[in-house]
């Protein structure tokens, strides 16, 4: 029940409405400067109370997207891979900053859909003061849109503040991955002869793991001593992203040309030579971070200038790999296996690799059996 009080103070009279719900301790109240205004905020306050005692207000009333966000980086961001850390840190801040201030029930598809279009058409500063704006990728926005999927999400399915996602209802922008750039056997070894003559003692051993098992950069940049098996000659890649091709956990082996090299540098980390400011075991700690592995972007990119490859970025070295494994005769459901791959259509891209192989196979088999022409 409502009590208003009458109140005079030196800059004139005030009414104070006191509302304490039956069972709780304190009181909740409000000064206005007259009493029908006071009764109408009562009024208000009383309306919400009845309603919540009678489970007519839904959980996603109470809580607000930045309510979700602090809890998703108290408890869930830290349990990501080290490497992917800084990219969502720097999406939840735009979500925080951009829809935070939203109750989680008045979260729309809508307001979302605004929000991805925003960031595909407003230009962003360059990462140097002369480099010229720019507008995020496809695949950019993409991944802004999986950061605050990943969020509400855990409100739906570990903390219950949602009956549903409004992701459900939001569309991705496209991206084309007609991209297939590979190392010609020649371009390799350019490329491994540079990256010896790097200043950077981590760029060999990380591009020889790429190439050789055809992992992503935040996982191989992610490793954990705890996750190399160097008697089994095993590596155990785990990931954190939760989209269709990606997420568990998978083994690859440790080829013998890069087991020394591995055997060397947990020598180096046990005797304290290879700093871990982390805490963390990683296998390429940063020399500088607490929180991030070390970035290879410029000494991968000297790398790449000094071997005179153009056209080429990190990413291709495992579309490398896989050209590599079919030019050996594996075949696409080989490839798909170790590069983590869930759906086939991932894959298909290196079909005319495998089919090349094939060729040669069925050509060979032939010669052999019928007597070359």
């Amino acid at each position: 029940m409502a009590t208003i009080t009458k109140l005079q103070r030196p800059d004139g009279t005030v009414y104070k409405a006191r509302i304490r719900r039956h069972g709780a301790e304190g009181e909740t109240s409000r000064t206005f400067k007259t009493r029908n205004a006071a009764e109408r905020w009562a009024r208000k306050v009383e309306s919400g109370i009845e309603q919540d005692d009678a489970g007519l207000v839904s959980v996603a009333q109470k809580h607000t997207l930045t309510e979700a966000i602090d809890r998703y980086r108290r408890e869930i961001l830290p349990e990501h891979n080290a490497s992917t850390i800084p990219n969502y840190t720097r999406h939840l801040a735009y979500w925080d900053n951009a829809l935070g201030q939203l109750r989680l029930s008045d979260l729309t598809a809508a307001k979302i859909a605004a929000c991805r279009d925003d960031l595909a058409t407003v230009p962003m500063q360059g990462k140097t003061p002369e480099s010229a704006p720019t507008c995020r990728t496809p695949a950019t926005v993409r991944r802004y849109l999986a950061t605050l999927a990943a969020v509400l999400s855990a409100c739906q399915k570990q903390w219950h503040w949602l009956a549903d996602t409004p992701m459900r209802q939001v569309s991705k922008p496209s991206v084309s991955n007609a991209r297939s750039r590979f190392l010609s056997e020649d371009e390799l070894h350019r490329l491994l002869t540079a990256c010896k003559e790097s200043r950077s003692p981590d760029l060999l051993l990380a591009v020889l793991l790429a190439v050789t098992t055809g992992a992503r950069q935040g996982e191989i940049l992610g490793l954990r001593w705890k996750d190399v098996d160097l008697t089994a000659g095993v590596l155990h890649l785990r990931v954190d992203n939760e989209t269709s091709t990606k997420g568990g956990i998978r083994s690859l082996p440790i080829v013998s040309q890069v087991r020394p090299l591995l055997a060397d540098r947990l020598t180096a980390y046990r005797q304290g030579k290879v700093a871990d400011l982390t805490g963390s075991g990683l296998v390429f700690p940063s020399r500088v971070s607490l929180n991030h592995p070390v970035q290879l972007r410029k000494p991968f990119e000297n790398a790449l200038v000094r071997a005179g490859i153009e056209g080429f970025v990190w990413h291709d070295l495992r579309h490398s790999a896989a050209s590599f494994m079919a030019a050996n005769g594996a075949s696409l459901l080989e490839i798909g296996a170790v590069l983590g791959h869930k759906c086939a259509q991932t894959t298909s891209r290196y079909a005319h690799l495998t089919e090349q192989a094939s060729h040669a196979l069925v050509r060979g088999t032939a010669d052999k059996l019928l007597g070359s022409r």
